[in-house]
């Protein structure tokens, strides 16, 4: 029994530390800001420089440099060109490649891409086909928005969603799409959360002493209220922060409480250094979101849905988690499994850490 339970737990924490590297999350994200004058339309896209190393990383080192883009701009056009078609009256625009540069968005680092596309009259409808990334990475989402003299639209392109038709009507009809728009978010959310396996790896080593139920949601209270503060913060552009570090920070944190499980028994007053933490967790969560098609005429609805998706993925995690760990604390070797297991976590997060310094 003691191993077969010692290894279920080990296949845990193995599963949330192999499915990521240095990066706080597998799935990729990015926007797409469209503004649309006359005839033309100008096309602000973000990608997560992940999603271009094998194509683009030419000396292999992990990250993409301007110079890298530049000598390989024939083939960064062939490749939006290929999966990015926007058409007008079912006639393909072509495109045009105006600018390129590395640069970081929230915590991402990606490319953005200035591209034109030039119709024969003026614009009243045009359809997106999105197809970039997603056989390599099909988690990752683009942020649509859609800007004209008297229009605002927003949407969320994923792989279940590649083709979007965009109508230019008065700007009374924009709201009915802000339903739509939110629930989106909720979604992305609680995908977010459920792909972010180093706050995982938080919440777990957290919960690990928790004995009652009312001391984990302490826990998990005081690690809401903290991270949402600070992800409508920094998503907002109100405070500024090193994306770099905010990571290494996360993986720091994931540290802590991994040694301090060594030492400590009781989750009493654990909630409030999970407060403390929470707060670079929440600038971590900002980093998804921030700079990548958050509307400024929604912004504060799309971060609460977005905040409430985070919040319903990971009472779903908890739910699941917390009455096996509470029932397993009834034996005597619980002490040794939480000991093993926090251990595990402090060797996976310091990697993390030596990763995300370099």
């Amino acid at each position: 029994m003691n191993l077969r339970t010692f290894l279920s737990f080990s296949i845990i924490v193995l599963f949330l530390g192999t499915s990521t590297t240095s990066y706080a999350h597998s799935a990729s994200m990015g926007y797409s800001a469209i503004v649309v004058k006359g005839n033309e339309i100008n096309y602000e896209l973000f990608l997560d420089q992940r999603d271009l190393l094998v194509q683009f990383d030419t000396n292999k080192d992990g990250n993409l440099e301007n110079e890298e883009l530049l000598s390989e701009k024939e083939g960064v056009q062939s490749f939006l060109q290929k999966d990015l078609h926007i058409e007008v009256d079912s006639k393909p625009l072509t495109m045009e490649l105006l600018a390129m540069d590395v640069t970081t968005k929230g915590s991402t680092r990606g490319v953005v891409f200035q591209l034109k596309l030039t119709a024969d009259e003026t614009i009243e409808q045009f359809n997106i086909h999105y197809n970039l990334v997603f056989a390599d990475a099909p988690v990752h989402t683009s942020g649509l928005s859609v800007h004209s003299t008297n229009f605002f639209y927003q949407d969320i392109l994923d792989i279940n969603r590649q083709d979007i038709q965009v109508t230019l009507p008065e700007a009374e009809n924009a709201p009915t799409e802000i339903g739509s728009v939110l629930w989106k978010y909720f979604v992305l959310g609680i995908e977010h959360i459920l792909t972010g396996y180093d706050h995982l790896l938080f919440l777990l080593s957290l919960v690990l002493i928790a004995s009652r139920f009312k001391d984990a949601i302490k826990i998990v209270t005081a690690f809401t209220i903290a991270h949402s503060i600070t992800l409508f913060l920094v998503a907002s552009g109100r405070i500024q922060v090193i994306p770099s570090w905010v990571e290494a920070l996360i993986a720091l944190s994931i540290c802590y409480v991994a040694v301090e499980n060594l030492f400590v028994q009781k989750a009493k007053w654990r909630w409030i250094l999970t407060a403390i933490f929470g707060l670079i967790h929440g600038m971590g969560f900002a980093g998804a979101l921030a700079e990548t098609g958050l509307p400024k005429t929604n912004l504060i609805g799309s971060l609460l849905t977005f905040n409430l998706g985070v919040e319903v993925g990971q009472l779903m995690i908890l739910c699941l988690l917390l009455p096996i760990l509470i029932w397993l604390q009834k034996f005597p070797w619980y002490r040794k499994l939480m000991i093993t297991m926090s251990c595990l976590i402090f060797v996976l997060a310091f990697y993390w850490l030596i990763e995300r310094l370099q």
